[in-house]
């Protein structure tokens, strides 16, 4: 069963290449990162969103390091925090490094160096073991094609790919209408679905301030 990943590893595994690359820049990968392990935390009742602030409810471990470490930062916050605000404080490299760190000891993902431009060095993560994300994508296809109705795993990754704006590049054209009723029917929490909209609007505003960022360069190197 796919669903043996937890939502975060789920996530980077769509997103990267077989030879390692992620398909999307680096930005919208952490913050969907991010989302990813709100959401997947709120799935197991570990927190939940009072209002638009994300709370600890159920200290009990997980067993999983990524998870039980971001529980741990939310419940020794000194005070609450929005979704978007842990989206943008932990949609950075650390988490990356930590969530694809994972995927390389369990043997699905190998570490790799490489030269953009055969100057800049770079770490990838090629595919070593496919078997889980072929199983995981076959289960995402089946739900999307309504073959097969979505279990609150499933619903929350493509919820997450479709927050990112990556739905689309992973499985093609996709039924709008189908989607609406995966990411917004029964599924889950309102908590889950609160993160979700949350990363939207974190990705929304990271693009947009990149979109400047590169603008304001090139208006500088003109």
């Amino acid at each position: 069963m796919a669903e043996h990943l937890t939502v975060p590893r789920a996530f980077a595994l769509l997103l990267i290449e077989p030879d390692g690359r992620r398909v999307v820049n680096g930005q919208t990968f952490d913050s969907g990162l991010a989302g990813a392990v709100l959401a997947d935390l709120a799935l197991r009742g570990t927190v939940s969103l009072h209002g638009t602030d994300v709370q600890v409810v159920d200290g009990t471990p997980t067993g999983d390091p990524v998870l039980d470490g971001v529980a741990e930062m939310i419940g020794a916050s000194g005070s609450p925090r929005s979704a978007t605000w842990w989206v943008s404080k932990l949609g950075r490299r650390p988490l990356r490094d930590d969530v694809l760190g994972g995927l390389v000891t369990d043997g699905l993902l190998t570490e790799a160096q490489r030269k953009t431009l055969g100057i800049f060095p770079s770490t990838t993560y090629p595919e070593r073991d496919g078997g889980p994300e072929s199983l995981l994508r076959a289960a995402i296809a089946d739900v999307l094609a309504a073959r097969s109705a979505p279990t609150p795993f499933t619903a929350a990754v493509i919820g997450l790919l479709d927050a990112t704006g990556t739905l689309r590049r992973q499985f093609g054209t996709v039924d709008r209408g189908r989607v609406a009723v995966i990411t917004s029917g029964a599924w889950a929490s309102p908590a889950v679905k609160a993160v979700l909209e949350e990363l939207q609007m974190a990705v929304i505003v990271s693009v947009v301030a990149v979109t400047a960022a590169t603008t304001a360069t090139t208006a500088g190197t003109s």
